[in-house]
């Protein structure tokens, strides 16, 4: 119960955060900050981050404090849960909702970071949070119960913001304790945000249609579907976010340059790494998902019984893993351009398909499975609504090569598979201990790896050279560092 309250209560703001504030933050400033640096220079374009990060504050803090205040009733909006669970999520997310505020104004600093070409602290913020929590977890959590964990994530979140601060001072950031709504950069800003707000929330409204369903099928089920969705987000996010970000600049400039081979090049070299990572990805969950699950979670109080719950939800997840890392791709590439009304229309289609998908899936024997079956179908049909619109405009994008290279992954993944799922049937007797799982996993997953990386390199598709062979240049090199 208490693991299900704490879930709940860290995903309602983090999910609200990412519908309101995060996506739109980076997807909006970047553009605009290097069109500024372009043609006014860098101190004007310094002044209005500032007023940007500061305006970006302002609106975060006012959604904390609504959210503290009106919690009750944003519990219920949101959850079927018991009373019990009920009233803990309610304590729990009252101490969690000031997290917006640390969290929006992280992703400004990354934003602006990001336009400076700084990737390097962006990418480890996460993982210096994630310590913190972890050491908090080791040390104290025992004294503390659940109310302390959900305290330490918060302060986790505001060393997320801390430690970007000294990199933002030497790129020129500035404190002033200011905001200009008028300024006519922000309202550019405002202009963009508003599609995009819809249109990169996608994602977070779908995981909250989802758990409402959840909740409703009973508090076991919610917290299998969360355990196999922080999975799923690790193992996808890990590369799909990762290279979304570092393009997005890339593709900007190229917007702004008027290079339309960069911006083809770039966006395929794109799909081609998204391929190459994530559909072997894939294949190697979906043989593994009840092994990934035990040697994350069964210890304590989480039992096999728990890793059977878990594992059949990680299962219909992982099938979405490529349609969600080709979206982050696409819907960059719309955002580069400045044009949101198509991922906007997209977007809100595919709010309504996974809503109907859930109550559907969830009424049949899949039960708590359907829910996340429905957010894999939901990202293949953004996936495909995506492609179709941006091969309108740019031809060059989905060439033969493309489908070619994509049929020569999906060949050398499935005999990857074909030899995982062998070793692993031969290294039967490695099963029931900790050391013994992990043993025949690595074994068998590693040589999956091998396997993979040498047909590919037969196959020709190795992402260190374009199709004509030759080195890359420095912006895919950039990509794939």
């Amino acid at each position: 119960m208490e693991a299900t309250a704490y879930q709940a209560a860290l995903k309602i703001p983090t999910q609200i955060v990412d519908i309101v504030l995060s996506s739109a933050i980076v997807s909006c400033f970047i553009p605009v900050f290097n069109e500024i640096m372009q043609k006014k220079g860098k101190e004007e374009a310094n002044s209005f981050a500032g007023n940007f990060i500061n305006i970006v504050g302002v609106i975060a803090t006012f959604i904390s404090i609504i959210g503290i205040i009106f919690a009750p009733y944003i519990v219920k909006a949101f959850t079927q849960f018991s009373d019990e669970t009920y009233g803990l999520t309610v304590e729990l997310v009252r101490i969690t909702f000031p997290m917006i505020i640390f969290t929006a104004l992280a992703f400004s600093f990354v934003g602006f970071l990001q336009s400076y070409g700084e990737f390097n602290i962006p990418a480890f913020i996460s993982g210096l949070s994630n310590l913190v929590v972890i050491g908090f977890l080791l040390f104290f959590n025992s004294s503390t119960g659940i109310k302390g964990v959900c305290i330490c994530v918060v302060c986790a979140w505001a060393v997320q913001l801390l430690v970007q601060l000294p990199s933002a001072i030497k790129n020129g950031y500035r404190l002033k304790l200011s905001v200009d709504f008028k300024d006519e950069n922000i309202k550019k800003v405002f202009k963009l945000a508003l599609p995009i707000l819809f249109s990169t929330a996608v994602l977070p409204i779908n995981n909250l249609v989802s758990m409402r369903f959840a909740s409703g099928i009973g508090d076991q089920y919610y917290s299998a579907l969360e355990y196999a969705y922080k999975i799923y987000v690790i193992f996808y996010g890990i590369f799909s976010y990762a290279i979304g970000n570092i393009i997005f600049p890339e593709l900007s400039r190229s917007i702004s340059d008027n290079d339309e081979e960069g911006y083809v090049s770039t966006i395929k070299k794109s799909i081609k790494l998204i391929a190459f990572l994530l559909i072997p990805l894939t294949l190697g969950i979906v043989v593994f998902n009840q092994d990934i699950i035990r040697l994350a979670y069964e210890r304590g109080q989480f039992t096999a019984e728990s890793t059977l719950l878990t594992s059949g939800a990680l299962l219909f997840y992982a099938i979405g893993i490529i349609g969600a890392g080709m979206v982050e791709i696409l819907n960059k590439a719309f955002y580069a351009k400045q044009d949101i009304f198509k991922p906007l229309v997209v977007g809100l289609g595919v709010i309504v398909a996974n809503l109907i998908l859930c109550y559907v899936l969830s009424q049949t024997s899949l039960s708590y499975q359907g829910i996340a079956l429905a957010t894999a179908c939901a990202s293949f049909i953004n996936m495909f609504v995506l492609s179709l619109l941006i091969r309108k405009e740019h031809k060059g994008i989905f060439t033969k090569d493309i489908f070619v290279y994509i049929s020569k992954i999906l060949i050398s993944a499935i005999i990857m598979g074909a030899v995982i799922l062998g070793l692993n049937y031969l290294l039967d007797s490695f099963t029931g201990s900790f050391i013994n799982n992990l043993i025949r996993v690595a074994i068998a997953g590693g040589a999956g790896i091998v396997i993979y990386f040498l047909i590919t390199y037969i196959f020709k598709c190795n992402q260190f050279l374009d199709k004509e062979g030759r080195e890359i240049g420095k912006e895919e090199e950039k990509i794939i560092n």
